[in-house]
């Protein structure tokens, strides 16, 4: 009896794991990259690639993209024209990078008295919120949007974010894609 109920826990722990991949999956492949070109990152160090916006995307990209980063470094600049500029850093083995940035925002949200903090968009590796002036004396409070992602590559974990002064809701989303197809 005992290894039926071992066979069955398996059984459904596989069709679980199995699932979830397929949803993930399911979910990267449904964007049509179709304003989006390929770079591959492996002639600076990283091994994977990512899908960065075009000249067509109405955002004011390029059609080169430009890769900043300092032979043996550890921090990478992809921009892309004027308004698409993704920061990358390497954290090792640090596998709890995105918890701690997560944590840290959200204590910032209560204790800050400069900014207001609003989550539109939360998944395992991935934050896009938006940072709203709070000051009283500022009368056109401005709205920013920014992202935040850790994803791992071949053990080692890379953070993805936007320039601290943010980026209009448009290139965020055109972010989001390209971190989505970071592999």
């Amino acid at each position: 009896m005992n290894q039926f109920r071992i066979i069955t826990f398996l059984s459904l722990l596989l069709f679980g794991f199995t699932q979830c991949q397929q949803d993930n999956a399911s979910e990267q492949s449904s964007f049509d990259y179709v304003q989006f070109q390929r770079v591959d990152l492996s002639k600076f160090d990283i091994p994977a690639s990512i899908m960065i916006p075009d000249a067509t995307a109405g955002i004011g990209a390029s059609f080169k993209p430009e890769v900043e980063y300092d032979e043996g470094g550890y921090k990478w600049t992809i921009s892309v024209g004027r308004n698409f500029q993704l920061f990358i850093e390497d954290y090792g083995d640090n596998l709890y990078r995105f918890e701690e940035f997560k944590k840290d925002l959200l204590k910032d949200n209560k204790k800050t008295n400069y900014f207001q903090f609003q989550m539109l968009k939360e998944e395992k590796d991935i934050l896009v919120y938006s940072r709203k002036e709070k000051s009283e004396f500022i009368k056109n409070k401005r709205v920013t949007y920014h992202i935040y992602a850790v994803k791992k590559i071949n053990g080692i974990y890379y953070e993805f974010r936007n320039g601290e002064q943010g980026d209009s809701k448009k290139v965020i989303d055109f972010m989001y894609h390209s971190i989505q197809s970071f592999h």
